[in-house]
């Protein structure tokens, strides 16, 4: 797969079973942060999964004992800290997630160990979800200052209820894999060993069936039809607020004030 402006590589792609599409997640030193070479490779990915008629799932996974630990506040810290204003509806992640909400396709997440942030509120645009025993979900909005993205506020409550929703974000709690099971954030757990072999081996029969290629399409966009209007809605206000915060100088207060404890947590371990 190219990439632009010679980018590191921290997607691989590989398909499985002729119509399985495999992205996975390679940043292991960040574990698998989001940057904007992730972001912008991801969205990249999603394209040429979608070209591509024979392709029938994507499923979405992470290298190495994470599947993602966020949004990279390193880098982040980094674009802001020269000056740069950079709207956040104008950063990559605001065209990898409408390109989510566009696929009409099957989106699968192998979530194959911790998830923070933008790992889980993912989640909610995949069709089918997979955890290891070993994985976590963690959503610290609020304990560290960040607006809820990716729609969850409209996904959270309407999705998984207020309880749940309100733990996630408001909490900021914890939930191991069986405990999202059991909320319903994900919808199988499988053993960490030979996880990602045993995704792709509950998958493979059900994308290969000649009538679930047609009927599959169809089904997700019935499914998602009536709550489509409204996460575009959500996705649209939750941007609105995190540009107004970035032009007002909070966001890199927030950005630089993580940046500070990562550095004194790091320094600690020393």
């Amino acid at each position: 797969m190219a990439t632009t402006q010679q980018q590191e590589k921290v997607v691989r792609s590989y398909v499985h079973s002729g119509c399985i599409y495999v992205a996975e997640m390679r940043r292991p030193r960040a574990k698998n942060a989001f940057n904007d070479a992730l972001y912008q490779q991801l969205t990249a990915a999603l394209d040429e999964f979608e070209a591509d008629d024979s392709l029938q799932a994507f499923v979405l996974t992470g290298h190495g004992d994470y599947f993602t630990s966020g949004a990279d506040v390193k880098e982040t810290a980094a674009i802001l800290g020269d000056g740069t204003i950079r709207p956040p509806s104008k950063s990559p992640s605001h065209a990898f997630m409408h390109k989510m909400l566009d696929c009409k396709k099957l989106l699968v997440a192998a979530v194959n160990g911790p998830a923070i942030g933008i790992g889980v509120t993912l989640l909610m645009h995949c069709d089918l979800v997979y955890a290891a025993d070993s994985a976590t979900l963690w959503t610290p909005f609020l304990r560290i200052g960040v607006v809820p993205e990716f729609a969850s506020s409209y996904t959270f409550p309407h999705l998984l209820g207020p309880t749940v929703a309100n733990n996630l974000v408001i909490r900021s709690k914890v939930y191991k894999a069986q405990e999202a099971l059991d909320a319903k954030i994900v919808g199988e757990v499988f053993p960490t060993n030979g996880f990602l072999e045993t995704v792709l081996a509950e998958l493979t029969p059900l994308v290969t069936n000649r009538f679930n290629r047609t009927s599959l399409p169809v089904y997700k966009s019935l499914l998602r039809r009536e709550r489509a209007p409204k996460i575009r809605e959500a996705l649209f206000y939750e941007f609105e607020q995190l540009d107004r915060r970035a032009a007002s100088g909070e966001f890199l207060a927030t950005v630089m004030e993580l940046k500070k404890q990562f550095k004194t947590k790091s320094a600690s371990k020393l």
